[in-house]
């Protein structure tokens, strides 16, 4: 079928070709503002759980893609003894321990998210450019 051609049906089942009115890009445009005006109308309601889909994403990730792995045991052993013999108690240490983990965690997830937009932006260029 010839580019800006396409099939068209008579009453009596007679095939004829016919000149299209729109391009194909202006009806990909077309169904893509529809969806981002509807997205806009019907925002997600993530029950207060996170406030973006990004950070939905990153939750999901990090339950099934679990830090404590071999390694990161091995590096996070000499702090964990270091706290210990900085202060009085176990619980105190732990408290302590509690903050780093709560740093580590909001440094993961901020590289997350930023890295998922680094690739949407990517994604968005090459297919600007195709």
């Amino acid at each position: 079928m010839a580019h800006g051609e396409h099939l068209a049906h008579t009453e009596n089942r007679e095939c004829i070709w016919e000149e299209r009115n729109v391009h194909t890009g202006e009806i990909v445009e077309n169904i893509v503002q529809n969806i981002i005006q509807y997205l806009k109308e019907h925002p997600a309601n993530y029950q207060g759980q996170v406030d973006t889909l990004l950070e939905l994403l990153y939750q999901a990730f990090t339950e099934y893609n679990s830090v404590e792995t071999p390694e990161f045991k091995k590096v996070i052993h000499p702090l964990r003894e270091k706290l210990r013999s900085l202060v009085d108690t176990e619980q105190d240490a732990d408290d302590y321990m509690d903050i780093v983990f709560s740093l580590c965690a909001a440094y993961g997830r901020q590289g997350y998210i930023e890295g998922i937009k680094v690739g949407a932006r990517l994604m968005m260029e090459l297919l600007q450019d195709g």
